[in-house]
């Protein structure tokens, strides 16, 4: 059951990175056309302001989980490491408890926004605003389901040392 579990999450991975990386991008593309609209023809592109937001909106919620994905948030684990099995394992569940309980609350808060935001549409491009919104239970439904994967991976080992993610760093 579990090893299912583990391959769609992989599927899942896949999935949200490539995403991440297409919002980058056009993010990337949008910022540089408002700059040249202002720069070469002394004008503000709305547009281009725009989609350059809504995509970075979308790419903390989604990055946010992908970080999780890979263990790279930023964490004391001073102490839980220095614990015993036993109580390394307590604080991990702990800690992953407090950090889906505030990802609920905060997918189920944004419940009344996404309604609101029926109703709505953006000032510039007029795209339902809902679709912007839902970036804030998607991305919590994403950290929580990374969340409960990681408690379950590294129940044998909850607080490893870092490694280094480049040879340079190993040496």
């Amino acid at each position: 059951m579990f090893a299912i579990i583990e391959r769609i999450c992989l599927v899942l991975r896949a999935i949200v990175s490539a995403v991440v990386v297409a919002l980058f991008s056009v993010m990337l593309v949008a910022v540089l056309v408002q700059v040249a609209g202002r720069y070469f023809l002394n004008f503000s592109i709305s547009q281009a302001a725009e989609i350059a937001t809504f995509c970075q909106i979308w790419l903390v919620l989604l990055g946010a989980g992908v970080t999780l994905a890979r263990g790279q948030h930023v964490a004391i684990d001073l102490l839980p490491s220095k614990l015993p099995l036993a109580g390394a394992r307590a604080a991990l569940v702990l800690i992953a408890l407090v950090s889906g309980a505030f990802l609920a609350v905060l997918a189920y808060g944004s419940l009344p926004l996404l309604k609101l935001g029926q109703f709505q549409t953006s000032p510039s491009m007029r795209v339902p605003m809902m679709y912007m919104y839902a970036c804030l239970p998607v991305g919590a439904a994403y950290m929580i389901l990374e969340l409960v994967l990681s408690v379950v991976q590294r129940w044998d080992d909850p607080f490893p040392p870092p490694k280094p993610e480049t040879e340079e760093e190993a040496v």
